[in-house]
């Protein structure tokens, strides 16, 4: 589905600039920034080309919409000027590739989370001194997160990165980056920090909690004065919940309208303007109401299915079905907000499963969610180490499984229809598809797409009309000995191409169990560590039964293969043009 930009909202719905009400499911992406940005790099592999391959990754997994938090860090220095460096290059490629693919965006330029490379800066140099000397070391390594709201020279830098980087002109298109039409969606600072009693009443930090997180010395000071002024002039609100709320709701306030209003210059109303409200979609009257004043378009909430916290336990052994339909009756019931729903990140952490997905993908649909992406995806070039978020693991190669569930998650959601789901246990399902815990089972079927996770006998409505078929093991339509995926669009009666996907294996826990509580256990060196994941050249046992193959020929080689006697055909993984005999 293209839309046509830009879009608006009407009533609590998001439209595009025809009319069509818009539905985008796709993935959180950081190819530029982090832990991405730099294992690429020291695999030696251009992150273009790593880019080109994820790319072609989206189109076959039905993703429409890339999220990304800019990782200000790498790409500001300690005044917030915008730097022109190697990550804000790959940013631009990806917003070329995104144009390109209509594939459309949703930034979010302040993440203020430390990276990789802000981290080897300070042990190599420790002084912050002499690190704040680095061009691209960042202002919020200057300030904690909770002040980015209410800090006025925090604030300032964050103004001069807006300006900078909506002004910013891309490498490849040679667009400003807010003349790019499919950035939909700006969403100031991803999930702001607000100031609790302990920060006030005490001058230390809570065991357990990040310790940069939270205003210390100077700004704790500054923080402090400027809550007690608060109290002061307002001495009616005697309950001190109520006071942390009203003090908290007018720095975001401020910090809104400030923000906002450069959004307003450089992109006027092509944006939907959109705000962090919680973790799990909660949203009180008075966080709408002030979200409403300052014409926010939509809430951003997220999502986690959290069987055992962050910490890289597997997984795989948990029901998520009940965590999902929990998680949609409690929303149903704390989400007081009429605005339009955008979830910036989910997942069910630490399993590779992909029936979760589709059950957070339909769970979505039913609450009126137009917007989803997941966090995240790992690139192709570093998927065989999992070095990233260890808990968040999702590649169509190397999670083949769950990569067919985001698929079908991906068709759930897209679809015109309703999602009419029946909820059980072990089971989900609805009108063409089925949702079960059991083997991983995830099956989803219309005139058009055919989607399938593993072993099927399901039957789509309508064979002549079928044009694109997403599976694993057999089914009715095709065949394919290996565990990975395999790809089928019809260019004619009588021509399909199949890409077909190698066979994988893990070779390790992909979580590695590890804890996912400080930055040295949220990523590995893939120069250090070992793959958990490999891919096989094995030669792979593929057949069609539309109707029987008259030729299969490599795309890469341009050979044709010899067919069995039973039309089928012994292939190593590649793109290949298959000629049916449509006359049998």
């Amino acid at each position: 589905m293209i839309y046509r930009t830009p879009f608006h909202v009407d009533s609590g719905m998001i439209y595009d600039a025809v009319g069509k009400v818009v539905r985008l499911f796709g993935v959180n992406y950081y190819a530029p920034f982090n832990h991405n940005y730099y294992n690429i790099a020291e695999l030696g592999k251009d992150h273009c080309k790593a880019a080109d391959e994820d790319f072609r990754h989206f189109k076959e997994l039905g993703i429409r919409f890339i999220r990304m938090h800019l990782y200000d860090r790498e790409i500001t220095d300690a005044e917030g000027n915008l730097v022109e460096n190697g990550n804000l290059e790959v940013l631009d490629y990806v917003l070329k590739k995104a144009e390109e693919n209509d594939i459309y965006l949703m930034l979010t330029p302040i993440v203020w989370w430390n990276t990789v490379s802000t981290q080897i800066v300070l042990d190599q140099d420790y002084a912050f001194w002499y690190c704040g000397s680095h061009a691209d070391f960042g202002f919020s390594n200057f300030y904690s997160k909770d002040s980015l709201i209410w800090n006025s020279d925090a604030i300032e830098c964050q103004k001069r990165y807006f300006r900078a980087l909506f002004n910013h002109c891309n490498h490849w298109t040679g667009k400003r980056l807010c003349e790019h039409h499919h950035i939909v969606a700006i969403e100031p600072f991803n999930e702001p920090d607000y100031v609790a009693p302990w920060q006030i009443d005490t001058d230390t930090t809570p065991e357990g909690m990040y310790y940069n997180v939270f205003s210390q010395g100077k700004l704790r000071k500054q923080l402090k004065e400027l809550f007690h002024a608060f109290e002061a002039e307002h001495k009616e609100i005697t309950d001190r919940s109520k006071l942390f709320e009203a003090f908290n709701f007018q720095n975001l306030s401020h910090y809104l309208s400030e923000m906002m209003a450069i959004v307003d210059e450089y992109f006027g109303d092509r944006v939907l303007k959109t705000s962090f409200v919680s973790f799990q979609g909660n949203v009180s009257k008075e966080m709408d109401e002030l979200l409403k004043k300052h014409h926010i378009s939509a809430i951003s909430f997220g999502t986690y299915l959290n069987a055992c916290g962050f910490d890289s336990v597997n997984t795989d052994s948990v029901n998520h079905l009940p965590m999902a339909q929990d998680w949609l009756e409690r929303v149903r019931k704390s989400c007081h907000s009429d605005l339009a729903k955008i979830v910036y990140e989910f997942d069910a952490t630490g399993t590779q499963n992909g029936y979760p997905l589709a059950a957070i993908a339909t769970a979505y649909r039913d609450f009126g969610v137009q917007m989803a992406a997941y966090f995240t995806y790992t690139p192709a070039a570093v998927a065989a180490w999992n070095p990233g978020w260890l808990v968040h693991y999702l590649n169509l190669e190397h999670t083949p499984s769950k990569a067919a569930g985001f698929a079908v998650a991906a068709a759930i959601f897209h679809r015109n229809t309703p999602p009419n789901v029946q909820m059980e246990t072990e089971r989900w399902h609805g009108d063409g598809y089925v949702i079960e815990r059991k083997n991983d089972r995830v099956v989803y079927a219309d005139h058009e797409f055919f989607c399938y996770s593993t072993n099927t006998d399901v039957v789509p409505p309508d064979l002549n009309s079928l044009n694109k078929i997403f599976g694993r093991g057999k089914s009715s339509i095709a065949s394919c000995s290996g565990n990975g995926c395999y790809v089928l669009e019809k260019k004619s009666d009588d021509l399909w191409t199949l890409h077909l996907h190698p066979a994988q294996r893990f070779l390790a826990d992909p979580q590695r169990g590890r804890q996912f509580k400080t930055m040295a256990n949220r990523w590995i060196s893939c120069l250090k560590e070992p793959p958990v994941s490999q891919l096989r050249e094995d030669m792979l046992d593929f057949s069609f039964f539309l109707s029987p193959l008259q030729k299969v020929t490599s795309l890469s080689m341009q050979e044709d293969f010899p067919l069995k006697d039973n039309h089928s055909a012994c292939l190593p993984p590649g793109d290949y043009l298959l000629t049916l005999d449509i006359e049998k």
